[in-house]
């Protein structure tokens, strides 16, 4: 055989390899991460300017008129609900495969832990018929099977589970510290008191100081965000989970378009998936919601206004809004009471909207090694997120470590 033919051979062979490699090369294996107390964060770099207010591509020229479609449906939904219940949502939610090993200690616990509450957990062919269930929402379904990865499903499950029923979600890897009505940050929820709140948050990172570099070292896509590896809705319908269903849904649509070609479907990268579906997208939603309905005087409002003279993030000619200041070393629960809200109703007098309530890093967040928080065994902390397994992770650190 001619050298020139044997060398288009080699090349076409080498070409067909690398695709199959890149496109169905197999999951990788479950090994855990490190635990280790003492394995080495990081180093800390700083920038000068803090980021207190991110600007996501996918905030840029959105699809205004599949978003109100979308925001119509689910609203739709909600009109034709049964009333609800008068008394915070008891149900606790968590999704995976069947097979799950964390469930076998884990999830056990969260039952035994809160006698009273109503315990689910939901399989992938759970997850789906569910979805599938709710077929009066534009692209849901299709979007949903869709997903190359089961992380995006998995977001997209838990923003809805809550919305829809309400309820705590947590993924299989958190752990129950305490029963959740004997969490100190969570208790006023379960009284009279805060019968208005509709969503309970927590801050997973917050560095609006660091570094390009340090954020690359972290995998962050920004330098702060909530959690959602846990989230409580006392209320079904929460309007920031409305949000996060919207914009989900229509960020995939973008996306999926945009990283499709003849030869292969929808990809996600790092951080696409936290872009899309995961906590940027979640963080986004939630600030949007407050900005939209707190009043101008209200005091989350000034002090955003009033850190944005150093950070210089609010364009000139757009309205105060709530950026992640006020909730910067935030120390005790905050709680965004929704009759502060600045909707009018028809007889002219203070229009309830739904509260929010953030709590602090060390409540959900301890054991990170950035942000300031805690260990495991902070005082505060009512759940620990034990990172037993990531998506977050290449092929070399599952070999090498």
């Amino acid at each position: 055989m001619p050298r020139t033919d044997r060398r288009w051979r080699n090349l076409v062979f080498l070409t067909l390899l690398l695709y199959l490699l890149y496109n169905y090369f197999p999951s990788p294996p479950k090994w855990e991460n490190n635990r280790s107390a003492n394995r080495p964060a990081p180093r800390r770099e700083q920038s000068t300017k803090p980021d207190f207010l991110y600007h996501s591509h996918f905030r840029k020229n959105p699809d205004v008129t599949l978003e109100n479609q979308l925001e119509q449906a689910l609203l739709n939904i909600e009109n034709r609900a049964l009333p609800e219940v008068r008394g915070p949502v008891k149900k606790i939610w968590q999704t995976g495969p069947e097979d799950a090993e964390e469930r076998e200690h884990d999830c056990r616990r969260w039952q035994e832990q809160n006698s009273g509450w109503e315990y689910k957990y939901l399989t992938d062919r759970d997850g789906l018929a569910f979805v599938q269930s709710l077929n009066s929402i534009p692209s849901l379904t299709e979007i949903y099977t869709n997903y190359p990865i089961p992380i995006l499903r998995a977001d997209l499950l838990r923003y809805l589970l809550l919305w829809y029923h309400g309820g705590l979600y947590a993924d299989i890897d958190v752990y129950p510290v305490q029963p959740i009505e004997f969490c100190n940050s969570l208790n006023p929820l379960f009284t009279e008191q805060y019968h208005n709140i509709s969503l309970a948050v927590s801050v997973e990172i917050d560095e609006p100081y660091a570094s390009t570099a340090m954020k690359k070292q972290w995998h962050w896509s920004r330098t702060y965000g909530f959690i959602q590896y846990t989230l409580y809705a006392p209320r079904r319908f929460s309007p920031f989970l409305r949000r996060a269903i919207v914009r989900v849904i229509a960020h995939s649509v973008r996306h999926n378009r945009a990283s499709s070609s003849f030869f292969h479907g929808p990809r996600y990268n790092e951080e696409d998936i936290l872009e899309v579906t995961g906590p940027g997208m979640f963080t986004d939603a939630v600030l949007d919601v407050l900005s939209e309905s707190l009043p101008q005087e209200h005091d989350l409002m000034s002090a955003s206004v009033k850190a944005d003279e150093t950070a210089g993030e609010i364009k000139r000619d757009e309205r105060a809004r709530v950026t992640w200041a006020p909730f910067h070393h935030l120390k005790e629960p905050l709680w965004i009471d929704g009759k502060a809200g600045r909707g009018q109703s028809a007889e002219g007098e203070a229009e309830s909207v739904s509260g929010l309530l953030v709590l602090p890093i060390n409540v959900w967040g301890n054991g990170q090694r950035h942000s300031g928080a805690e260990m495991f065994d902070s005082k505060e902390a009512c759940v620990n997120h034990r990172f037993g397994r990531t998506w977050k992770k290449g092929w070399w650190e599952y070999i090498f470590g």
